[in-house]
């Protein structure tokens, strides 16, 4: 029985070999604790962890911006979309469903809804977008540091800006003590 919806955010582009080695590490940790992985469904280090977390056993849901395979094979040419146990596209009926960058931000809010919990390594503005929606959501948020990108930038940005929410965020450098962090204050949560 799959435990918790954990949610992977980060850039969308390469990233270096030890930053992508921590990916790979988290998604496999992620489907050692039967969590079920939730995904951009999009190239990069969210990817290379829901890959990781696929060949270890895990289950992997991807909310895409396209509105069905073709396109999602499209944005995502060099992708396996048939490890996905489920892909969830932006309706047809969204006003906006012809804008891709409209698209993106749409599933980037059902995405993070639809987790327990979610994990942000390295990123740019998209992942900076699924983090304030994290912590608005009052979810559980681990931050992989020392991953560059809006990982590293993400204490300063909350000490300067302050806002109440249930959100808690954990900061950790290791991949693996990250993920346990996480799903303990999920299992303290639950309590």
């Amino acid at each position: 029985m799959r435990k918790y919806n954990i949610g992977v955010f980060g850039s969308a582009v390469d990233a270096s070999k030890s930053v992508t080695k921590s990916a790979v590490l988290i998604g496999k940790e992620l489907a050692r604790f039967k969590c079920t992985i939730i995904t951009g469904a999009c190239a990069g280090l969210p990817y290379v962890a829901a890959v990781a977390a696929h060949n270890a056993g895990g289950k992997i849901i991807g909310f895409s911006p396209a509105r069905g395979f073709g396109e999602q094979a499209e944005t995502s040419p060099r992708n396996d979309n048939a490890m996905y146990h489920k892909l969830v596209y932006t309706p047809k009926n969204f006003p906006f469903s012809n804008n891709l960058n409209a698209s993106r931000k749409y599933r980037n809010v059902l995405s993070t809804a639809t987790c327990d919990a979610g994990i942000i390594i390295s990123g740019r503005w998209g992942t900076l977008n699924e983090f304030t929606n994290l912590y608005d959501m009052g979810k559980v948020i681990g931050v992989l540091a020392g991953s560059g990108g809006v990982a590293d930038e993400l204490p300063k940005l909350l000490a300067k800006i302050s806002k109440q929410s249930k959100a808690k965020v954990i900061f950790n450098k290791s991949p693996k003590k990250l993920v346990s962090l996480v799903i303990n204050e999920l299992k303290k949560q639950r309590r």
